[in-house]
């Protein structure tokens, strides 16, 4: 039933697997990588070191090919930080943008701020600087016009139209957005299956029609969602970051909430249509 799960897990996600050249291959290593990963984990709990050759024997795997994992794992940890660092910092300058006081209405409207310094006007320069971003300005800029979360009016100010960082385009950016919240998603739900009975359970909620709709509902249900789920995600979202005065912790762990609209087509019987093929060949 696990593999049966897993296979639903990825399924949606081969159609990118072929758009990008991904091999059968490369897959096998990420499940190798992380079947790593876990072996690494439980035995430094168990208090056990986590040699190479112990590594290879209960992967069944060689040395040479554990340390080889290892090393790739390494290289891909470093660009994965990199563009998780670009979407935490576009994001932070979106919330900055709307929340803090010195760059917002009293009723949260952003400010236009201009793009050079000026006398009695706010710079953009100076909410990525108050958001803590550590990129150079006109990299945040470039990332937020491209996502049309902003826009540039006589080549003197910028104005934000959208509180939301969807990176856009075909990048690393938005291809590590996805791990990053389907990841987050099956987290909840491994630690609702897992966990201890005296873990608290995290919240997951799922709905959906109970029968069949026609194609045009999707764009009602979309228009109905952006209208009133969105204002309230936008309320949470300033609720966090008011705690985080109270319970920020550099040794503390990330916390969240994630949304998506789903459409489930109906399965098509491939093994049919492969025998249907073969026996017209």
């Amino acid at each position: 039933a696990f593999l049966d799960a897993i296979e639903a897990l990825l399924r949606p996600l081969m159609p990118v697997v072929l758009s990008y050249g991904v091999t059968s291959e490369d897959i096998g290593e990420v499940f190798r990588t992380l079947y790593l990963e876990t072996l690494i984990a439980r035995l430094r709990d168990q208090g056990r070191p986590a040699t190479v050759p112990r590594l290879a024997l209960m992967a069944g795997l060689n040395r040479g090919e554990v340390e080889s994992i290892l090393a790739r794992r390494a290289e891909r940890r470093r660009l994965r930080g990199r563009n998780t660092r670009k979407l935490d910092e576009a994001s932070r300058v979106l919330a900055t943008w709307h929340d803090d006081s010195r760059f917002s209405t009293p009723y949260g409207a952003p400010l236009d701020l201009s793009l050079r310094p000026e006398r009695g006007f706010k710079t953009f320069a100076d909410v990525v600087e108050a958001s803590g971003a550590a990129s150079d300005p006109s990299l945040v800029l470039d990332d937020l016009l491209a996502a049309g979360c902003v826009e540039v009016h006589a080549e003197k100010f910028v104005r934000c139209v959208s509180r939301v960082f969807i990176p856009a385009g075909i990048d690393t950016s938005r291809i590590a957005r996805i791990g990053r919240l389907v990841g987050a998603y099956n987290a909840t739900l491994a630690h609702n299956l897992l966990r201890k009975a005296d873990e608290a359970s995290y919240y997951e909620r799922g709905l959906g029609t109970t029968g069949l709709m026609k194609p045009e509902f999707r764009d009602v249900a979309l228009r109905y969602l952006l209208s009133n789920v969105q204002p309230f995600l936008e309320q949470v979202d300033r609720w966090f970051e008011g705690q985080e005065e109270e319970f920020g912790s550099a040794e503390g762990s990330r916390f969240g909430l994630c949304t998506f609209f789903f459409e489930e087509t109906q399965p098509v019987d491939e093994s049919l249509e492969v025998k249907q093929s073969a026996e017209a060949s």
